[in-house]
């Protein structure tokens, strides 16, 4: 598993985000990003995740009553490389384990 951690979120790829079909809000994308909240789901099965506002392919979680968001990222058809981040520090995750471990990690940070 690769990760490639950051200390802010900065420029992301070209590509990282685009549009895609898929009901806001409802954390079901039909591509791999699926399996990540599926994982984290498994340790926090009262994980909020919504669509960012504006779409596309960026997802804001968090944990009920908490303030604290961690977002997801990836590029068109939900497939790795994702980009997790917070407010402090962004990863870069290129398997569906790997981001929900990061996703974890940030939302217990």
């Amino acid at each position: 598993m690769e990760i490639t951690r950051g200390t802010a979120l900065g420029e992301l790829p070209d590509g990282v985000i685009r549009t895609m079909e898929a009901d806001p809000g409802s954390g079901e994308t039909g591509g791999l990003v699926d399996d990540a909240f599926r994982l984290v789901r498994e340790e926090v099965p009262d994980l909020v995740v919504e669509r960012a506002t504006g779409g596309g392919s960026v997802w804001e979680l968090r944990i009920p009553g908490s303030l604290e968001v961690v977002e997801v990222e990836c590029p068109p058809g939900c497939q790795p490389a994702f980009i997790v981040s917070d407010e402090y520090s962004w990863i870069q995750a290129t398997a569906p384990a790997t981001a929900a471990r990061a996703i974890l990690d940030l939302l217990r940070a």
